[in-house]
Formats: C-alpha cells, structure tokens, sequence
C-alpha cells in the first residue's frame, strides 16, 4: 500500500512540475517579416503579424505634434495602406498610401503592440523613403528639413520618446548609389539602450512621421516573450498540497484498520 502511494505522490509531483515548466514564458527569435502584398492596397484599420502576437495600427490627425508619448490615444483611430514597388528598397506600410505623413501641421505613426513583450535590444526597423536632412537640430532634436521622424516607446522602465537626432545615431543605410538606396533605413533599437537600459522590454511602441513621407518596409523582433499565465513555486506546491490532501483522505485510520483487521479474523 505505502510503495502504491509513493508512486502516486512522485505522479502528481513530476506532473506539477511538468505543468509549471509548460507554462512558463517562452521566449523565441520572430525573426523578420517584409511587408509585401503584392499590389498596391489599404489594409483596414490593423494587421497582425508573427503569427498574432504584433498587431499594427495606424493613428492620424496627430496636432500634439511632438507629445503624447506612449498614448495610443493621440489622434484619431486610421486605416493603414501598403505601397507597392518592384524596387525592393521602395515602399512599404504607412498610414496612407503617401506613407506615414507629418505636413500642415499634423502628424501621423504606426503602433506596434506586442501581445506580450520584446527585448528592446533585438528589435530593427527597414523604413523607407527616409532622409533626415542637413539643417541644424533645434532644442528638441528636429531640424525641420526633409523627415522629421520620431519615436515613442511603453517599456518596462516606463515611457520614453526618441527625437528625429537620436534617431540618427541608430539609421544605417543601403549605400548602393541609388536614391532608392540613400533613403532605405535600418534602424537599430540596440542603440536606444543607452537611453533606456539595457534590458529593457517593449510592449508597444510608435514610428510618427511630423514632416514628410515615409514607409515600413520590414520588421526584425528577436527575444520576444509571450503572455501565458506563469505558475509561481508557491501555485505549484498548492497543487501538490491538495494532492496530499486528497491522499490522506484515502488512507484509512488506524481504528478503522484495526477493525477490518477484526472483522477479517
């Protein structure tokens, strides 16, 4: 009897803690993912990549040009639009069919939210139609010429912005003597950790575009973690405690024992 119940406890302790290592965050590589769908079209109000876990929405109308960091509230709710082109350093997604567009005192951006979150360290963007001007930075990091891009973040060290200047430090581009190729960027976040931390996570950010045009043309999302409910040591000894509980209740008592024993003989 005892060796039966030995078996049965080491059961529901090996399956407690296959229960708690299957459910504890996974952590993957997404990868890259090139916006392209063929033709020319509007996408409607979101898109979802990477299987679900990236949702894409656009905001427009944006007259808080350079505030309202983090808000997924600033503007109003738009739809997005790919642009296609043969050329592969051309096009992309943005807010329109113009792109991502800041003129006449508005802005527009893209909203990137994580169903779950990302090292801000793995992740890139590939923009294109991008040039960051030669005029002078004012106080708040804009030159006013060309795009005037910025970025906002939600992270787990709260709510940061990035200005049109840092962003530069982080845009490398495809330096292939086309145009094409001047104005396709790649931008690296790993460079936003000086600002931010270095183990930094993402749950949603934003590219908006205050002066100009242009568009996303592909995504990289490296450590990204998911949102499945993890089991605390204490959730798994709990299981574990009822199952012993549930065991005792089983095991006769002594006096009862006693008198099966009588009852037998």
């Amino acid at each position: 009897m005892q060796t039966l119940q030995r078996f049965i406890f080491l059961l529901i302790f090996l399956s407690a803690l296959f229960i708690a290592a299957t459910m504890a965050p996974a952590q993957t590589n997404l990868g890259w993912n090139t916006f392209d769908y063929g033709s020319t079209t509007t996408l409607g109000p979101t898109i979802s990549t990477f299987g679900g876990v990236l949702d894409i929405s656009s905001r427009i109308g944006i007259t808080d040009i350079y505030g309202g960091a983090g808000s997924l509230g600033n503007g109003t709710a738009g739809n997005l639009a790919y642009l296609h082109d043969s050329n592969w350093l051309v096009g992309g997604i943005g807010t329109s069919l113009d792109g991502i567009r800041g003129d006449l005192g508005t802005a527009s951006e893209l909203v990137f939210d994580f169903h779950g979150a990302a090292r801000l360290d793995s992740l890139a963007l590939t923009i294109s139609g991008l040039t960051f001007g030669s005029s002078a930075y004012n106080a708040q990091g804009f030159n006013t010429s060309s795009d005037d891009p910025m970025m906002w973040f939600n992270t787990s060290n709260g709510v940061y912005s990035i200005s049109e200047q840092e962003m530069t430090s982080a845009t490398s581009f495809f330096i292939d003597g086309t145009a094409a190729g001047a104005e396709n960027g790649y931008v690296d976040f790993a460079y936003f950790t000086q600002k931010m931390g270095f183990d930094t996570t993402i749950t949603s950010f934003g590219l908006r575009e205050t002066n100009g045009n242009l568009w996303v043309k592909d995504i990289y999302v490296g450590d990204f973690t998911d949102t499945y409910p993890v089991p605390e040591p204490g959730s798994a000894l709990l299981m574990l405690s009822s199952a012993l509980v549930l065991l005792r209740r089983r095991r006769p008592s002594h006096a009862s024992s006693i008198f099966s024993r009588l009852a037998v003989g």
